[in-house]
């Protein structure tokens, strides 16, 4: 099965002012590297595809918790509206390089979950956003669990291994 095409990046929301401004919510670490004046953004479908619609960057800047961006020729709230709630993608071989222990979520997927002591969980089918935070969804034998994707629950992944090693909550396995 083939990789991503492009990584979601950002999500805009909706225009904000009558100047063309865009509020973008961001889908990376880097916002001010991805949305840096000139960069070309795919606008994906919900599946994260390519709908084959591409905008550039022109001037961006922090806002809040958000991104005000602004895309080339579109100089009013109008021409936004056709993206509101449309993931931007940044194409993969533009993403920069992962150090070593990094990994994208959507790599999380199909890897098998096992404790640290070597017991079987199950595999990942999905990595879901919640309040508290990421949460892998992991399918076992015989239940499904949500396991909280933070330090002190997930201590390794492994992509070479294809492997989640966790050390789960007392009780959390047998709920």
């Amino acid at each position: 099965m083939a990789g991503p095409t492009h990584l979601a990046v950002g999500l805009l929301k909706k225009p904000h002012g009558v100047k063309g401004d865009a509020l973008v919510f961001p889908l990376t670490d880097e916002p001010e590297a991805v949305f840096r004046t000139g960069r070309t953004l795919a606008v994906l479908d919900r599946g994260g595809q390519p709908t084959g619609q591409e905008v550039i960057v022109t001037r961006s800047r922090a806002y809040h918790r958000a991104w005000l961006v602004h895309f080339e020729g579109m100089e009013d709230r109008t021409a936004l509206e056709v993206l509101r709630e449309r993931y931007l993608g940044l194409a993969v071989g533009e993403a920069r390089p992962l150090e070593p222990g990094e990994f994208y979520l959507h790599e999380l997927v199909g890897l098998r979950v096992e404790t640290k002591e070597g017991e079987a969980v199950g595999d990942v089918t999905a990595v879901v956003e919640a309040p508290q935070g990421w949460l892998l969804n992991v399918k076992g034998a015989s239940r499904e669990h949500l396991i909280p994707f933070t330090a002190g629950v997930v201590r390794r992944v492994d992509r070479a291994e294809k492997l989640v090693v966790v050390t789960p909550p007392a009780g959390l396995l047998e709920i």
